[in-house]
């Protein structure tokens, strides 16, 4: 849906009195979820009508001051067992100038312990209670959690480039290259460090961001104009040739990190199977 969509989706919500106690307001790009976040927290706490961005209650909610809006953005954008535990002492206490208390939660992911103790308040939320998440995509959350919520879909968009795909990338080359030159104890400890520092999650999304950084390497060999990629000032660093299944091979391993796959193994079979692809158009 687009964002005008569905700000006209909860003006006919309001009007007809349905309004749900969870939403997931994920695709699109972080500053559309956080608009219609804003727009729907607007429509249900306005003193006029329909956040008309003029009363008291709007100016609050639109520069993030409302007692009653609630944005909870964790570290690292995973949110904790922590969180939950006092977003629940919270919610039970009744709201001080809106008809409704609302929760933003700006997250990628829940963390395993975490999401059992978020499904019980979803279950049993007071009838006061809205919890909106806005999530990149949906599939990094527990189904449970998702079928607890009313889904709201943006049109996709490919995520800016940020400092943390740079990161993820230059990690990455690293890897590669101690592999090449044979400098199999820093690989290793490499290896190790990562997979002791980082959340099961947070490998996931690096993960991602390798796949991107593929993704976008493709497209160039391949004549792609660079509007196309997400990385608009890329640089093939070795001038890579690759078979497109690569990134299906990664994008297998990437989806099995949360089942319990042991993580150091994961990011050790990415590596080679990055290297082992290359070879074959080396020869």
């Amino acid at each position: 849906m687009k964002t005008e969509e569905i700000k006209k989706f909860f003006l006919k919500s309001k009007e007809k009195n349905r309004i749900f106690n969870a939403y997931i307001i994920y695709g699109g790009n972080k500053k559309e979820r956080e608009e219609i976040a804003l727009f729907f927290a607007g429509v249900l706490n306005c003193k006029n009508e329909n956040y008309c961005e003029s009363c008291e209650n709007c100016k609050k909610i639109k520069n993030k001051s409302h007692p009653d809006i609630r944005w909870v953005i964790p570290e690292k954008s995973i949110l904790s067992i922590d969180d939950v535990r006092e977003i629940k002492k919270d919610l039970f206490i009744q709201p001080y100038s809106g008809k409704y208390k609302i929760y933003i939660f700006q997250i990628e992911y829940i963390k395993e312990e975490a999401s059992s103790a978020f499904l019980k308040i979803l279950e049993e939320p007071p009838p006061y209670g809205i919890l909106i998440l806005l999530v990149p995509n949906i599939n990094f959350l527990l189904p449970t959690i998702i079928s607890r919520c009313f889904k709201i879909y943006l049109n996709y968009k490919l995520p800016d480039y940020n400092k943390e795909m740079e990161k993820a990338k230059e990690e990455f080359w690293e890897l590669i290259k101690d592999v090449e030159n044979k400098n199999f104890f820093d690989f290793f400890k490499k290896i190790d460090f990562m997979s002791k520092n980082k959340e099961r999650e947070e490998v996931e999304k690096w993960i991602e961001d390798i796949l991107y950084y593929i993704r976008d390497l493709f497209l160039q060999l391949n004549n792609f104009p660079q509007s196309f990629l997400i990385d608009k000032n890329l640089k093939n660093e070795k001038h890579w040739t690759f078979e497109i299944s690569l990134i299906e091979k990664i994008w297998n391993i990437k989806q099995r990190i949360r089942y319990n796959i042991n993580v150091k193994l994961a990011l050790e079979n990415i590596v080679f199977q990055v290297i082992l692809n290359s070879l074959k158009f080396d020869k």
